[in-house]
């Protein structure tokens, strides 16, 4: 019971010593990430003149459509569904 108890406490403090570690490197990708532009890449319901989001319901699934970024869609006029953009770093 005595090593059942040692070998808790050992694998414990090893959690807390590498855990610093980890929101370092976060912190770095995160730093290069904001550094470059983001671009999404939207499906433009060409019928309705709305666009949608990756991972949405209606993404690549309407009737008529195409594929494009959601900068050149909102410069084609195009709105976001539901009033949410998906995030691209576009000048509007």
């Amino acid at each position: 019971m005595r090593h059942v108890r040692l070998l808790g406490t050992v694998l414990l403090a090893l959690c807390f010593l590498s855990a610093p570690t980890i929101p370092a490197a976060n912190s770095a990708l995160r730093l290069s990430s904001q550094s470059d532009k983001k671009e999404v890449t939207v499906w433009v319901n060409t019928n309705s003149g709305v666009y949608h989001c990756p991972g949405t319901r209606w993404y690549g699934n309407t009737k008529e459509g195409k594929y494009m970024s959601e900068c050149e869609a909102q410069k084609a006029g195009y709105r976001p569904a539901y009033g949410k953009p998906c995030g691209s770093d576009c000048a509007r």
